[in-house]
């Protein structure tokens, strides 16, 4: 006789699974869109793994089957939403279906772990994102590893009994401290506050500002945002967002700005009495005159040569 047979709802298997698998699938797209500050498009890669879970159930369900490891003298059993009679036969799918929960559990965490260390979140937003680890995506995580290892004991017609109530409790404790402790998922969802990001990005551009202020490693004709990335930590996706948010600029325009102020600053000091045009073009990092001149007018209304009059 089932423990608990009561809970059994005789939900097909297969929408018990894919569902399971999608939750996590929406869980990482979430936490995906948090870390790189926008909405993460459902990509046709994500689909794939419950493709695989689809057709290795009909194919095990043909009655072709690469693993038989099911007993199939199992008593039934609701071990948290699975029954185990729907797994006679479907050896290959149950293993497919842990590989997924495996995967997609340590991407989650992975991507937790990237949000943690990111530059763009307030340290109040990750103290969030910790407390959500700790106090309930773990203890998921504990509950259904559990379950898959006493659903997968129970399949070899290895049974306890007490390891199956005491799986049942740890998930009915679960959900109640999600109960008593709502904040935990509302910390999360309200973490995509675009004027708290904006003011993290805001930040961000002074780091990048005091960078330029106070190193000239913009003259360098390869100083790219790559560089920028490598000498203030700031994610390249970041560095673009901030610039083009507070500058209204792309990242070679805003380099190109201080190259031009910079090449003014020379002008006004009397380079262009001892050195030619291009050279002056050269020494704040363009590649040719021709570049130079047009940067030059778009930012400053008119040619070098035509500043240099005005000076006169």
């Amino acid at each position: 006789m089932s423990l608990y047979l009561s809970f059994n709802l005789k939900t097909p298997l297969l929408i018990v699974t894919t569902s399971r698998v999608f939750v996590y699938i929406f869980f990482f797209l979430f936490l995906e869109s948090i870390y790189k500050n926008e909405k993460t498009k459902f990509k046709f890669i994500y689909v794939i793994p419950i493709l695989i879970l689809i057709s290795t159930y009909s194919i095990n369900a043909s009655g072709i089957r690469l693993f038989t490891f099911v007993d199939k003298m199992i008593i039934q059993e609701n071990i948290m939403g699975f029954n185990s009679l729907d797994f006679i036969g479907k050896d290959d799918f149950f293993v497919v279906f842990c590989v997924n929960i495996f995967l997609f559990t340590y991407l989650i965490f992975n991507k937790s772990l990237q949000i943690l260390k990111c530059d763009i979140l307030s340290d109040k937003n990750k103290k969030k994102i910790s407390e959500f680890l700790k106090y309930y995506f773990s203890l998921i995580t504990i509950v259904s590893f559990s379950a898959l290892l006493v659903l997968g004991l129970f399949l070899l017609n290895i049974k306890s009994p007490i390891a199956i109530i005491l799986i049942k409790l740890l998930g009915i404790f679960t959900v109640m401290f999600l109960i008593i402790k709502p904040k935990i998922l509302n910390g999360i969802i309200q973490i995509k506050n675009s004027v708290e990001l904006d003011q993290s990005l805001k930040v961000l551009y002074h780091k990048i500002e005091s960078l330029f202020a106070q190193k000239n490693y913009f003259l360098n004709s390869k100083y790219t945002s790559a560089t920028i990335t490598t000498q203030t930590g700031i994610r390249s996706e970041l560095v673009r967002k901030s610039i083009k948010l507070y500058s209204d600029m792309s990242v070679p325009m805003y380099i190109n700005s201080y190259r031009i102020n910079h090449a003014v600053k020379s002008i006004d000091e009397g380079y262009l009495k001892n050195y030619s045009m291009e050279a002056l073009a050269e020494s704040v990092g363009f590649s040719s005159q021709e570049n130079f001149n047009r940067v030059f007018k778009m930012l400053k209304h008119c040619t070098p040569s035509e500043y240099l009059n005005s000076k006169k």
